[in-house]
């Protein structure tokens, strides 16, 4: 990460000759709105320039870099007058010292674009995930930091942010599409239809969250004509058929639509930071932290998970209040490998496959993870890139949480922290247990196992049927084997009795598994300490 430059000062700041006073947090969120947001345009430049051979917004690249400096300078001038008024050890002084704001950085990246030696997925990736980051994810924490904030007014601004930066991902993207006709590419869509799908699930979740006036002023916000043509690009991007119309467009009347998108939805975003504030005492007398309805058919499962299990009620419904939950389909991806995770997800129903690619286009799947699992925890807490990508692989509904908010509740709340510690040290048991299956097990011992446990999660053990969730291939990676070593194996099982329909395998008696049984297995068996147990884990 790039940080501030102490040794080589941008600008000179000012004196100091009166009391420390308190940071006004709200002109510095404002601030950091409109750092981002002029990176983000500049990230928009960057990418029509890098894609068009430098024939598209030299000029405009060259004086918004200017603007971006200019912003950059205003908020090191900030940072710098808080670390003198309030003490380098002030939290707010901190998060300002771990800001991108190290211009020699940036100017360096900037060289790079300018002679041409970075590709487009680079240059667009060095903004987003470098510079524009850091700056959204310290926007959401400094906002849980004002004194008696309204927690609903937080998640709300934290979800317009990132339905505005993956609205400017769609811009720098779209553009690449129409500079060298990917749209005909069936990857390159899928790309962008994904992008389109999160900023919609970031939309859902803020106007679910919303006050009536907030989500009035953005609807007055977004209406209007060049809303109505985006939906109609949208909707020519989701039909395969019509891809190749949208190169009728430019790239520079794609790139204005966008922009004029984005310039709305900074309008509001300046409004919602206006709108933080302390909470005001109502009228009557409503449940402080009541659960969101959408989430109380989950709240059995969402209170027996080992990261909630702890929290006093008030103490999960405060958290739960910036929760949303995305429903989604086989196949989504959730996150890509080397990319940070802006949300924490926890399974509710579904499967979701971990899995590392290869350049060659290879695939090992490490984890299948399922109702009660977390994705990716570690990555979330210690704010660094996953090492993995996710991928939905059956119909899936997951709740989310903004990284920052739960970042911050590890450092407000000790029981919430103990219990991640708790779920991270569970992991590692399971990583371990998997390391051992897929290392010292032979095939037919791998197969078994896995089937067993699919049939207790399934039906507890008590039927015979078990149905795998998701395709033979991805079971196969998973177990560490080819899919005809799988096939292979299967066939054996069938040997033995089993019968097995496409994706059904019925098992020949309710204890024809229970060899392969272990300790882990073995305490939620309804076999255990009963005399009709075949295996020895008994007392």
């Amino acid at each position: 990460m790039f940080v501030v430059s102490r040794s080589k000062p941008l600008y000179n700041p000012p004196m100091i000759d009166h009391a420390p006073q308190k940071p006004d947090i709200i002109q510095y969120l404002l601030d950091l709105g409109a750092l981002a947001h002029n990176l983000q345009l500049e990230r928009g430049y960057t990418s029509l320039f890098v894609d068009s051979a430098s024939e598209f917004f030299g000029q405009e690249l060259r004086q918004q870099k200017r603007q971006t400096d200019a912003a950059i300078n205003k908020i090191a001038a900030f940072c710098e007058s808080v670390a003198q008024t309030m003490g380098e050890k002030d939290y707010l002084a901190k998060k300002c010292a771990n800001l991108p704001l190290d211009r020699g950085a940036l100017d360096t990246f900037r060289n790079i674009v300018q002679a041409g030696n970075i590709d487009f997925p680079r240059a667009v990736n060095g903004y987003t995930y470098e510079f524009l980051g850091p700056i959204l994810d310290l926007s959401i924490e400094l906002a849980l930091h004002i004194e008696g904030v309204d927690p609903k007014k937080v998640s709300a601004y934290s979800n317009l942010l990132q339905w505005k930066e993956r609205t400017g991902r769609e811009r720098a993207w779209g553009a690449h599409g129409f500079c060298s006709h990917a749209f005909r590419n069936r990857e390159f869509s899928e790309r962008m239809i994904s992008m389109i799908e999160e900023q919609g699930a970031y939309r859902r979740a803020f106007f679910s969250i919303a006050s009536d006036a907030q989500s009035k002023m953005v609807e007055e916000i977004l209406g209007g004509y060049i809303m109505q043509c985006l939906d109609l690009v949208h909707e020519k991007l989701a039909n395969t058929q019509e891809g190749e119309d949208l190169e009728a467009l430019s790239p520079v009347t794609w790139f204005e639509l966008l922009t004029g998108k984005i310039d709305r939805l900074y309008t509001a975003e300046q409004s919602l930071v206006r709108d933080l504030g302390p909470v005001q005492a109502p009228t009557q007398n409503p449940e402080a932290s009541a659960i969101p309805s959408r989430l109380e058919p989950y709240m059995p499962l969402i209170q027996a998970l080992p990261a909630f299990s702890k929290l006093s009620e008030s103490e999960l419904a405060s958290l739960l209040t910036h929760a949303d939950l995305r429903r989604c389909e086989k196949g989504k991806l959730l996150f890509l490998q080397d990319e940070p995770l802006s949300r924490f997800y926890v399974i509710l129903e579904g499967w979701v496959k971990l899995f590392k690619g290869s350049d060659s286009g290879d695939e090992a799947v490490l984890q299948m993870l399922s109702t009660g699992d977390t994705l990716m925890e570690a990555a979330v807490f210690l704010n660094i890139p996953s090492a993995v990508s996710a991928q939905v692989v059956q119909q899936t509904i997951l709740l989310s949480l903004p990284a920052p908010i739960v970042r911050q509740s590890l450092l407000e709340n000790t029981k919430f922290a103990l219990n991640m510690i708790d779920s991270l040290s569970m992991r590692s048991q399971s990583l371990i247990r998997q390391i051992e299956q897929s290392r010292l097990k032979t095939a037919t011992e791998r197969v078994g196992w896995f089937l067993l446990r699919l049939g207790m999660e399934q039906s507890g053990g008590k039927g015979n049927v078990i149905t795998l969730p998701y395709d033979k291939s991805t079971t196969a990676s998973f177990l560490d084997m080819t899919p005809e070593t799988f096939s292979r194996t299967l066939k054996q099982f069938r040997n033995k009795g089993f019968s097995i329909q496409n994706d059904k395998i019925i098992k020949p008696a309710p204890e024809a598994l229970c060899s392969f049984c272990d300790e882990t297995l073995a305490e939620a068996c309804i076999y255990k300490d009963q005399k009709n147990c075949p295996q020895t884990y008994m007392p």
